[in-house]
């Protein structure tokens, strides 16, 4: 099959969801298929480029070249419409191929919906990585907490604090606009995704399926075979990765640890806390004893993973949680959330994690005391974690998917 992917960011810029639309792209490119991604410009890549056997087209669109738009020119910004010159971009490039089918993965969409019904049209696949179709901020949450449905008195004020109000508002007007017919085929990353899309505008006979986000095959390898960073504590420690804010529940695991240290039984020193991630203006005060690197190279991180007493992923709400699965391969003992996607990874309690109430910081406190202190919780879970992360690889996500694409062609058809 020949597929273009329609994606706002690719690498070198590097997500979840550009990991996930890579890994998948890369692995069908290994099993006979011809993959294209289309994504915006950025200044430092080149215009057209092969990466791991996948070519990667960079267009313009009239919104990266508005100055004061994009607050990182590295991370062009496509709005919840039709870009103009991304939509004769897209035009060029089909005109140009020989494309089967379409499959986009983010707000890059709209700019390729005006085309659907045209003879460039393609049968069309989305995935919602996140909750982009029901919520500017791709949240869905307000006020700490799961959002109970969008409208434009909730959403304008809530998106305001990221985007300010008139971005907030022209965003989230268009977003409520869109009734994203041209969608022929719709998947969603998780249970808890796919269950926002009720509050879409959405064609009422359009079926929603579940396909998990997925990560590379041979992560537990990697992890195994990278040497153990000289940077990471001699004692035990625990794990956190991912951005530095409160949506992650840093604040929470923040608690935390400082009751953890608090109350830690016997002579020796508490565990030391891990976080590889980034600071943001919402981050909060970093507690002592906290070890904090940023830019860590993914093998790096694999292996830090493996030696860790226990990985924490204590979000608020994900979409799916790529790095709650990378723990688990890695053979860190997992404490996440029971909230969003992470309820998909982690479908047995006390099998393949621990599963906590999200922004409970004594719940916390109370299964890191646990797993630190029960060796054979910890092993139990280690066995049980790998077990389940590996429904999560390449080698079982991407049959899936080739699966959706040849429906898909074939109802077309």
């Amino acid at each position: 099959m020949r597929i273009l992917h329609l994606s706002n960011l690719y690498a070198p810029v590097i997500g979840g969801l550009e990991r996930s639309i890579a890994t998948s792209g890369e692995e069908m490119v290994r099993r006979g298929h011809e993959i294209t991604v289309l994504t915006l410009a950025t200044p430092a890549a080149p215009h057209d480029e092969t990466i791991n056997g996948v070519r990667v087209i960079r267009v313009r669109s009239v919104n990266s070249l508005m100055p004061g738009m994009n607050r990182d020119p590295g991370k062009p910004f496509h709005p919840t419409t039709a870009d103009p010159l991304a939509t004769a971009e897209i035009a060029r490039v089909l005109r140009g191929g020989d494309f089967e089918l379409v499959h986009s993965h983010d707000w890059l969409m709209y700019s390729y919906l005006p085309l659907h019904r045209t003879p460039l049209g393609l049968p069309h696949v989305h995935t919602a990585h996140d909750f982009g179709l029901t919520c500017v901020r791709k949240t869905f949450a307000r006020g700490g907490r799961r959002c109970d449905g969008p409208s434009l008195a909730r959403c304008v004020p809530c998106a305001s604090a990221q985007y300010g109000t008139p971005k907030s508002a022209l965003l989230t007007a268009a977003l409520r606009a869109q009734r994203h017919r041209g969608i022929d085929c719709l998947t969603a990353i998780s249970r808890s995704v796919g269950e926002a899309l009720e509050y879409a505008r959405l064609p009422g006979d359009l079926p929603v399926q579940v396909i998990s986000s997925l990560v590379p095959d041979g992560l537990d390898a990697l992890a195994r075979a990278t040497p153990r960073p000289q940077w990471l504590p001699e004692r035990p420690y625990l794990l956190f990765v991912g951005q530095l804010g409160p949506h992650k529940g840093i604040d929470v695991l923040f608690d935390a640890y400082e009751k953890l240290c608090a109350d830690w039984p016997g002579p020796d020193d508490p565990p030391r806390l891990v976080c590889l991630g980034t600071r943001r203006e919402d981050t909060p005060p970093i507690p002592d004893g906290v070890l904090l690197r940023t830019d860590v190279p993914h093998p790096q991180v694999m292996s830090a993973w493996h030696h860790a007493a226990a990985g924490v992923v204590p979000s608020l709400l994900e979409g799916m949680g790529q790095v709650a699965v990378e723990a688990m391969l890695a053979g860190a003992p997992l404490i996440a959330s029971a909230s969003g996607g992470l309820l998909d990874v982690v479908r047995e309690d006390g099998v393949h994690g621990l599963l906590i109430p999200p922004g409970d910081a004594g719940a916390l406190h109370g299964a890191l005391r646990r797993v630190l202190t029960d060796p054979e919780l910890a092993a139990r879970l280690r066995a049980g974690g790998h077990r389940r992360g590996l429904e999560f690889t390449a080698a079982h996500v991407v049959p899936q998917i080739e699966e959706v694409y040849r429906a898909c062609i074939a109802a077309a058809h």
